[in-house]
């Protein structure tokens, strides 16, 4: 049986590997981590599938890479995103030929993800009280709390986040425009325009607990947690995420900085410290073993953790394709690396796993 692993990437990182230019998928990562687990990768876009069983793709030999036709590999590793009817019914074809395809569907509702954790009773704790937001469920969560987040079911990076707050004047509605976040009052309803765009985009509106902050600024925490050759999800490494000033969003495309977790969590005893980040890794460890019951082939997730100002952690959103771009950023350049060396053990898994039941 053949040890190569595919990669499936977009076309943007496609253009990169082509021209041999950066990107953000770090392609020496993957030659290195497939070294160390006896495989070899190719990368190719689900456009370079063809009928025959083959698939175009590229691969390294004498330092360049170059594209040859080989059979779809048995393993693969998605790590681009695609959306429509075509994209999906490809990937349904490669599993339906027994291709071993994980992370193949990585764009998942934040409401869903909410919804599928809410269903373990251990994990409840940690999770805000979240609603689909409209009109009325923004008036029955003001009734129970005195800061919400609003944002897109279906985004990333920030887009399209609010904060709503209460004040001593009454509410108050924060939201990013082309100059800056802008606060204005919203006392008896939300403004037109928002009440629009609920309409118009699936929204959900979120508790938002008093987040322990750095240098007075409120940050969160990005958690990799992944697969590995063992079969088993571990964590991969955890960056702290600081909001800019003035902003409720802690996203590095939105400006903000990335620290280290005992950057952030210095004013800590050893002792506590090692509790914090236990309860981080434990919390995380659970969700992904939880969701990966009902979303088959999860095997790549990066949390977003909310540290309550006692160190309780509490979760924001899940997502199913993490960029791996807050790693370097902090100088966790192990961490890093394993992000891309986890799935490629991982992967070596999986065909280790295809060879003892062919033999």
């Amino acid at each position: 049986m053949q040890s190569i692993v595919g990669i499936l990437i977009n076309a943007s990182a496609h253009r990169s590997l082509v021209a041999g230019t950066p990107c953000k998928e770090k392609f020496e990562y993957y030659e290195q981590a497939a070294r160390e687990h006896g495989v070899v990768p190719c990368f190719f876009r689900l456009g370079d599938l063809r009928r025959d069983g083959t698939v175009l793709a590229y691969t390294q030999r004498d330092g360049r890479y170059r594209r040859i036709a080989l059979p779809i590999p048995d393993v693969i590793h998605n790590r681009a995103i695609h959306q429509g009817g075509r994209a999906a019914a490809k990937l349904a074809q490669l599993r339906r030929q027994g291709k071993r395809l994980f992370n193949g569907w990585n764009r998942y509702s934040k409401l869903e993800l909410h919804r599928l954790l809410m269903l373990e009773p251990q994990l409840r704790a940690h999770l805000p009280e979240t609603l689909q937001a409209d009109a009325d469920t923004v008036r029955e969560m003001q009734r129970s709390h005195d800061t919400l987040i609003l944002k897109p079911a279906n985004s990333s990076v920030g887009r399209g986040v609010m904060k709503l707050e209460r004040s001593a004047a009454g509410w108050q509605l924060t939201r990013r425009l082309r100059s800056g976040w802008r606060t204005e009052p919203c006392n008896d309803e939300l403004p037109r325009r928002i009440r629009a765009l609920l309409r118009a985009e699936t929204y959900l509106i979120q508790q938002r607990l008093p987040l322990a902050t750095y240098e007075g600024r409120p940050f969160d925490l990005r958690v990799s947690a992944q697969r590995d050759r063992s079969g088993d999800w571990t964590i991969t490494g955890i960056a702290a995420k600081v909001a800019p000033p003035g902003s409720p969003v802690t996203n590095i495309a939105r400006g903000g900085s990335v620290y280290q977790l005992d950057e952030v969590l210095a004013h800590l005893s050893a002792e506590r410290f090692a509790q914090v980040q236990s309860a981080i890794a434990t919390f995380c460890l659970s969700a992904a073993t939880h969701l990966s019951r009902h979303l088959p082939g999860l095997a790549d997730l990066g949390f977003d953790i909310g540290l309550t100002t006692d160190g309780f952690p509490m979760f924001i959103e899940c997502n199913g394709r993490d960029l791996r771009v807050s790693f370097p950023k902090a100088g966790l350049t192990d961490a890093w690396y394993r992000s891309y060396a986890n799935p490629i053990g991982y992967a070596r898994h999986l065909l280790d796993q295809l060879r003892a039941r062919g033999s």
